[in-house]
């Protein structure tokens, strides 16, 4: 049996891997594979970290099917442990962010994977959608780009792994509504959003509109939380910033499926009323 920590961190063997389709070499155990690769989700160098471990994971393992639903299960309390999901949680500006951030990811993984052919009990899509919420309400580094050590983006990792519990099969009408106030919450954050996250925490409301999964009343429910009182503060003006481009990205997602005009209607006639400067400019106009 190969050492498998070694090769975990060889990046000409994991490149050789990711080369071959991602097909993991005869003789490795892929379930202690796994877990050195879990280790590399620490690292600041991009190459080993988002490019070759959380790939081969992700591809090569996970999806691969190359687990046990045991293992699979493990691996996925792993990754919501505080090693991993709250690996040294509030810290800013650290290196600590990118364990915590493609744990995130490694979940959406995991959650996506077993959704065709559930293995993964309710108990622990329940248990799963709870441990995101604290962790949503407790992570403080919101980066979205590191110059010379990749991607952190723990709010768009944290959005895919809140939409991959919403749409597993054992979450229920209760549980959407509550991942909807989650990302109503995210959407309003007092720090600016601006790599796209807007567009992957409106995926989640946008794929529970498209599956009928939460009333209207739900939804107009939510879209009344993405609406912020302007003040003349910067954080205020932050706030409702970020709340209008999740707004804007779900219109569009929406809009360009020819989904939901009832919902795209009241998108549209939030975001007109918040929308300062149409609004004043209009006045003008009008006198």
């Amino acid at each position: 049996m190969q050492d498998v920590t070694v090769q975990a961190t060889n990046k000409a063997y994991l490149q050789a891997i990711a080369t071959n389709n991602y097909e993991i070499p005869d003789g490795i155990d892929h379930f202690s594979f796994a877990r050195a690769l879990l280790a590399n989700l620490a690292s600041p160098d991009p190459e080993l970290r988002d490019d070759l471990s959380s790939i081969i994971l992700a591809a090569g393992i996970i999806s691969q099917q190359k687990l046990t639903p045991r293992q699979l299960e493990e691996l996925l309390n792993m990754a919501l442990d505080r090693d991993h999901l709250f690996y040294q949680i509030g810290e800013i500006g650290t290196d600590s962010v990118f364990m915590r951030s493609f744990s995130s990811l490694i979940i959406a993984s995991i959650l996506f994977n077993d959704s065709p052919n559930a293995h993964l009990s309710s108990a622990t899509i329940t248990m799963v959608k709870e441990k995101l919420f604290h962790y949503a309400l407790q992570e403080k580094d919101w980066r979205g780009y590191v110059e010379g050590k990749g991607w952190a983006h723990a709010m768009a990792h944290l959005a895919d792994a809140l939409d991959e519990c919403a749409q597993h099969p054992h979450a229920t009408g209760i549980d959407r509504r509550e991942i909807l106030g989650i990302v109503s919450k995210l959407a309003t954050l007092d720090e600016p959003l601006y790599h796209e996250e807007d567009l992957r925490l409106a995926k989640i409301p946008y794929h529970i509109i498209l599956g009928h999964q939460v009333s209207d009343n739900a939804i107009a429910e939510w879209i009344n939380m993405c609406t912020i009182s302007r003040d003349l503060d910067v954080i205020s003006w932050t706030r409702i910033t970020n709340a209008k481009n999740v707004l804007r990205s779900l219109y569009f997602l929406l809009h360009w499926d020819n989904m939901a005009p009832v919902v795209t209607e009241r998108i549209s006639a939030t975001l007109y009323n918040q929308d300062e400067v149409y609004l004043e400019a209009k006045r003008s106009t009008e006198e």
